[in-house]
């Protein structure tokens, strides 16, 4: 039962790590500056690799689609396409 909760806990992080790429968040009042939005930093263990098109043009290859989105966060791209098993 344990090894089950854990694989949910990490689909979950999966999850709430795909789709991160540096979007930014206003403040409420004018004058504001933008805040970034901070990177995930832990994806789960599990190799499913992909192929992804980022938005400087270039293509790498990823242990799995957090690390791709990780990757794309922390460099300040967005994910263009992402192909599986590759």
């Amino acid at each position: 039962m344990s090894k089950r909760i854990g694989v949910t806990i990490a689909t979950l992080l999966a999850a709430g790590a795909v789709g991160l790429t540096g979007a930014t968040a206003a403040g409420s009042s004018p004058g504001h500056e933008k805040k970034r939005a901070k990177c995930a930093t832990v994806c789960p263990q599990v190799y499913q690799p992909v192929t992804c098109k980022l938005s400087d043009g270039s293509t790498r290859t990823f242990g799995n689609r957090c690390e791709a989105g990780v990757y794309a966060c922390r460099h300040k791209l967005k994910i263009v396409s992402c192909q599986e098993g590759v």
